[in-house]
């Protein structure tokens, strides 16, 4: 009991160095997610970009990333209706619901993708949604 109490701290000990090294580790341990693509020279655009990642992903990840992308994008029409109008009590509801769903597709994102691939898709989420990089 002991000799694996030790070992168990030992191991913590171990994983708490790897957790304040340099980012390259962090990546290198982070196996199973995926990373950066390459532009193939020919930068693609926000919308395609987004597709490219999320069809590298598993069929249920991705139904799951589309329902939340047509929500956020019916909530952001909705959103420009209610700021035009000046409604306010309407303006907090749906900004809290597009909070939301950016939370969801982000916690996909973090699951899924290193930080290097979590930055692009983030850039081409503000490109498409202005509103995105207020969220942060």
């Amino acid at each position: 009991m002991i000799y694996r109490n030790l070992l168990a701290f030992l191991w913590l000990l171990s994983v708490s160095n790897l957790f304040a090294a340099e980012e390259e580790v962090l990546l290198f341990l982070s196996d199973g997610r995926i990373d950066l693509m390459a532009s193939g020279g020919n930068e693609p655009g926000a919308e395609d970009l987004i597709r490219r990642y999320y069809g590298l992903l598993a069929a249920p990840t991705q139904e799951r990333l589309a329902a939340l992308q047509m929500q956020l994008a019916n909530r952001m029409e909705d959103y420009e209706v209610a700021f035009a109008a000046a409604d306010t009590a309407e303006v907090n509801e749906i900004y809290a619901d597009l909070t939301r769903f950016w939370a969801e597709i982000q916690l996909i994102h973090y699951q899924e993708y290193t930080s290097a691939a979590m930055d692009e898709l983030q850039t081409a989420y503000a490109g498409l949604y202005e509103l995105i990089a207020g969220f942060d």
